[in-house]
């Protein structure tokens, strides 16, 4: 049994930030939006199986109909397998002119690293690797086998990354799967990840003849034409009433209730959920003044059904008197076990046709299905009790279910995964925003907390 101490493991681990950078460096070079950036996507990927082969890694890329997918594997022959995912792919940059400097060029500024990627998910990649490097080290050998997905259309839908899991089975059956990096910070409250809701996203759209009319319409003559805002307005009102009770005919019957199991790690939830919310966003009450177990029952197992946007008719400063000819809504449902994209999608057109809106047209975008591990899987569990030893006094609380959506569905009938983060790691990062960064202590340790999950991962039974 190894006799690791964290303290100890960060200190070695400070001495990864010049390798964990140069990694770094060379990856967010690359432009790497998806599909945009054919060249940048392919240059990145070949430039990840470089870096792995120099760390010992056996690496190769593995083509799909869209982006490539990477994958690495360095096998010691241990009794156990630890499984990361990763995506190279990263969202658009936006306005240059909103950035600091460019962000496909890494920079150091303070204590922080600056450039698209560098906390989603460019600069978790590179801690994940050089924890795995450091915990060789001081291990002097991996105490468990290591196998690494890096795909390149997580931000875009991850669209062919089923091309990949289909042919690659046995490659991502592992004891414990690490999603998108895994940390946590002395002293700072922590949440264990175990799971993730689905995303439908879908557009509703009243437009053009024969029920509304071919263009927007002098408002004097209302009576006579079909007003597209109106009617869309109408159709989304039967959605969902105003104490957040979603009213499509059928929904409810899908949706699994928490279990007790889950109601009691709600109830050892330490904090206050609803103040952070207020906090954050300048609330002076939480929606429907939800607190406690209440709001995390619906925050981490209920469907939402939201409208993100509405478009119809002239919004300029000045006065325009039509009567609109189109409107469009776009909603987004995150689902909950056992909803999918394809099942919302059906329900909806039915419930609008039943309330006598068929002419409303129904469109929906790729979407992702919900996915969880169990909360007492024993690398969960691990997971868990090494994030309280690291965080206390602070709490370390399991989530079973967050809000976020990905392709965990892809993997978690393979593995069980565990995402883990500290609120500081996040704290002023602008993720998806310009001049986006990560904090060198947190990047610090990240890779020495991976070290000793890899450590730690080899003493389960």
């Amino acid at each position: 049994m190894s006799d690791l101490v964290y303290s100890q493991v960060v200190e070695k681990a400070s001495r990864y930030q010049a390798k964990s950078l140069e990694f770094l460096g060379k990856i967010i070079q690359f432009p790497t939006v998806s599909p945009r950036d054919k060249d940048g996507l392919r240059a990145c990927a070949e430039e990840l199986v470089k870096q792995f082969e120099k760390s010992g890694f056996e690496a190769s890329i593995f083509d799909t109909t869209g982006d490539p997918v990477v994958m690495a594997e360095k096998n010691v022959g241990a009794k156990k397998n630890l499984l990361f995912y990763h995506h190279y792919d990263v969202q658009p940059e936006g306005s240059l002119e909103l950035w600091d400097s460019s962000p496909w060029k890494m920079e150091v500024r303070g204590d922080r690293v600056y450039g698209r990627g560098a906390v989603d998910d460019k600069g978790p990649i590179a801690a994940s690797l050089m924890g795995i490097m450091l915990a060789e080290e001081m291990l002097e050998q991996l105490p468990v086998n290591v196998r690494f997905v890096i795909e390149g259309e997580e931000e875009a839908g991850s669209i062919s990354l089923h091309e990949f899991t289909e042919t690659n089975r046995d490659f991502l059956r592992a004891e414990g799967l690490v999603w998108e990096g895994i940390s946590s910070m002395p002293n700072s409250p922590a949440e264990i990840i175990c799971g993730v809701k689905g995303d439908a996203y879908f557009e509703l759209r009243a437009s053009g003849p024969p029920n509304f009319p071919r263009t927007d319409v002098h408002s004097g003559e209302a009576p006579c034409v079909p007003n597209a805002a109106w009617r869309l307005i109408w159709a989304l009102n039967t959605l969902k009433d105003k104490d957040e009770n979603i009213l499509v005919d059928g929904f409810q019957d899908e949706v699994v209730q928490p279990s007790d199991e889950d109601i009691a790690v709600l109830a050892e939830y330490e904090g206050d959920y609803a103040k952070r919310i207020m906090d954050d966003y300048d609330l002076g009450k939480t929606l429907l003044d939800r607190k406690g177990i209440e709001l995390l029952k619906h925050l981490y197992f209920m469907p939402t059904l939201t409208i993100s946007g509405l478009t119809s008719g002239y919004q300029g400063a000045e006065d325009m008197t039509i009567v609109p000819s189109s409107a469009s809504a776009k909603l987004d449902v995150r689902l909950v076990p056992n909803l999918t994209p394809e099942k919302v999608h059906e329900l909806l057109k039915a419930h609008l046709a039943k309330k006598g809106y068929d002419d409303i047209e129904v469109k929906m975008s790729p979407g992702y299905l919900p996915s969880r591990s169990r909360i007492n899987d024993p690398f969960i569990r691990m997971v868990h009790e090494l994030s309280k030893e690291v965080v206390a006094p602070a709490p370390s609380n399991i989530v079973p279910m967050v809000g976020g959506s990905g392709p965990a569905h892809f993997f978690t009938p393979y593995a069980p995964m565990c995402m883990a983060y500290s609120y500081s790691d996040l704290q002023h990062t602008n993720g998806h925003a310009p001049n986006e960064n990560a904090w060198l202590p947190s990047l610090i340790h990240n890779v020495a907390f991976i070290a000793m999950v890899a450590d730690r991962m080899s003493q389960l039974p």
